[in-house]
């Protein structure tokens, strides 16, 4: 495994809530319980109760003592600096993004100006781009992945998003909550689990945050496969990829599709998603049949 490390600045050792520690402490023991000795070239030994790697097995590779490691994971009130954090990724053999999530849960590299991310405002200059993708679905959503400006297309995706009460405009919320969509969209398992993998990640910088954690508990509440996929921890790369639907009105709808950074100075986080009809496919003379319908 090529090793790598994420460079910041003298900083004093960050103190801690009780809550990121929590989330410190059940993400380092499930990623340690996937993990077998042979992994990490080290011999099985003898019979093991529990799955994974043992705590002292983990401290040693990553040069800390067992106790310290021991109370990292039962999330008492110890610091760790960012290079100390880097060598127990390293040991757990945690992917990029994954390292990056547990700095970012141990309070490195957090932007601290979160209320200028909140706000649900696009520029026309994105809306008029948006609107003339035309037979492509396109909207925009802020680190929340809460919708905050579509085009028409995406209406046959999503259905009438402006009539939604602000929550039920999460991508997220549609995902799990709104029947419709979870019918419609083939494969939904795998998308659904891709997309929780990326809401983690970005909690991470959110903990505590009233406005993002009513999100969470809303959609814990409502979905029962959402509380389990938020219970694994999973952290999803971004990928570009394929999306299927079985429209009620349409049929087969298969689309290309991307997310795009959108690169505006007065907001941070904000992504375009843009579906292209996919090529062989009858997708985009369906689109056209479908928004020439409702114009007339």
């Amino acid at each position: 495994m090529t090793s790598w490390y994420l460079h910041f600045p003298p900083k004093e050792l960050v103190v801690l809530s009780i809550d990121r520690r929590k989330q410190i402490a059940e993400f380092l023991r499930l990623r340690r319980s996937r993990l077998q000795p042979a992994d990490v070239g080290l011999p099985n030994g003898k019979r093991r109760r529990t799955p994974g790697l043992r705590r002292e097995e983990v401290a040693g590779l990553a040069d800390v003592s067992t106790e310290w490691y021991k109370w990292l994971e039962q999330a008492r009130d110890v610091r760790a600096s960012a290079e100390t954090l880097q060598r127990i990724a390293g040991a757990l053999r945690l992917e990029p993004g994954e390292s990056r999530h547990l700095l970012t849960l141990a309070g490195y590299g957090i932007e601290q100006d979160t209320a200028g991310r909140r706000r649900g405002v696009v520029g026309a200059h994105i809306q008029r781009l948006m609107d003339h993708l035309e037979v492509c679905p396109a909207w925009v959503y802020g680190e929340r992945w809460d919708m905050l400006a579509w085009n028409r297309a995406a209406t046959v995706i999503h259905g009438d998003v402006a009539e939604l009460p602000e929550i039920e405009r999460n991508t997220i919320h549609q995902m799990f909550v709104n029947p419709r969509y979870r019918q419609t969209l083939m494969n939904w398992e795998r998308h659904a689990k891709g997309l929780v993998g990326k809401l983690r990640a970005a909690h991470a910088r959110y903990l505590e945050d009233p406005w993002f954690d009513e999100l969470i508990q809303t959609l814990c509440t409502r979905s029962p496969e959402f509380a389990a996929y938020w219970a694994d921890h999973s952290i999803e790369p971004y990928q570009d990829g394929v999306k299927c639907y079985e429209h009620p009105e349409a049929g087969r709808l298969t689309f290309d599709y991307t997310v795009l950074a959108v690169s505006d100075e007065r907001f941070a986080s904000l992504n375009m998603v843009a579906y292209v009809p996919a090529p062989h496919t009858d997708t985009r003379e369906k689109m056209r049949a479908m928004l020439r319908q409702w114009t007339g």
